[in-house]
């Protein structure tokens, strides 16, 4: 293979077919022999998960939604420091709607590669975008596509151990003008990162209070239903009732009916028997008739 290079080998991992990952590590960290630390740093890569590994082919294969994805967390950031009320809701349209088209090309991914496509899976293939609109770091590791378990909304460390970032290049030597703008950069970045938090803990409290309105409406809606169904069967059980009491009613005089009709072919066959009596004893009677002249 030649000169090895990690930033290649791990684009090369990472792109390739989940269930290859493993096989294709073992050989690329063979082929780096003698390096040592680059041997340790392949054999190091992690398997992803399926949700890992879709997010990872999306944001290959659609780069220009991820900017979008980038455009509208930069716009959500700059409307919530302006308090802009309605601006934020139109954005946060915007940001699902997006989330839910990428999360669809996930689902026909999911198809496309022969792999289940789980609830739960869904829920951190939408968390891991979410994540990205949210902070910057979350962003640079989704468009380096080298993710190996899904990301959090709020969990920075977790994007750095989930994501094997490109290599930066080593920074430039600052002049002194440079120097001196460095502590208010430094001042900026830090209010920056205040701000984002902030941001962050009011955006998952209205995630909490969502989910807490959808679970008391939900809840309503079972009890609703549950009353629904206990009424409906108590009116089946009561025509139950009313249907068992007519088929007695109409076995006691299906019964009686039959006791009836035996009754009566008992009394045909007597009758037919005093009749078969009656010609004979007329016929006889003829007979003595008829001698007797």
């Amino acid at each position: 293979m030649g000169a090895m290079d990690f930033e290649v080998v791990s684009d090369e991992l990472y792109a390739a077919k989940r269930e290859d990952f493993t096989a294709l590590r073992d050989e690329r960290a063979k082929q780096a022999r003698p390096d040592r630390v680059l041997v340790d740093r392949i054999a190091g890569l992690r398997k992803p998960t399926v949700a890992a590994w879709l997010v990872n082919q999306v944001s290959r294969n659609n780069p220009e939604e991820i900017d979008q994805l980038a455009e509208l967390g930069e716009a959500l950031r700059l409307a919530h420091q302006r308090l802009a009320g309605e601006d934020l809701r139109a954005l946060s349209r915007r940001r699902h709607e997006l989330i839910e088209k990428l999360n669809k090309r996930a689902q026909w991914l999911a198809r496309k590669a022969g792999y289940a496509f789980s609830d739960l899976t869904g829920r951190q293939i939408t968390d891991t975008f979410e994540a990205a609109v949210a902070d910057e770091q979350a962003l640079e590791a989704l468009r380096a596509a080298r993710l190996s378990a899904s990301l959090a909304p709020g969990s920075p460390e977790q994007w750095l151990t989930a994501a094997i970032l490109p290599a930066k290049p080593l920074p430039r030597k600052e002049s002194a003008p440079q120097r001196r703008e460095a502590p208010r950069r430094e001042a900026e970045t830090a209010g920056s990162r205040r701000t984002a938090t902030h941001e962050q803990e009011a955006r998952e409290q209205q995630r909490r209070k969502a989910a807490r309105a959808r679970a008391e409406q939900e809840a309503k809606s079972a009890a609703k239903a549950q009353e629904e169904a206990e009424h409906a069967l108590s009116e089946a059980e009561l025509r139950a009732e009313d249907a068992s009491a007519t088929v007695a009613g109409l076995r006691a005089r299906l019964n009686d009916a039959i006791a009836a009709e035996r009754e009566a072919r008992a009394e045909v066959t007597e009758a037919r028997k005093t009749v078969t009596a009656a010609r004979r004893s007329a016929k006889a009677a003829e007979k003595r008739a008829t001698e007797a002249e």
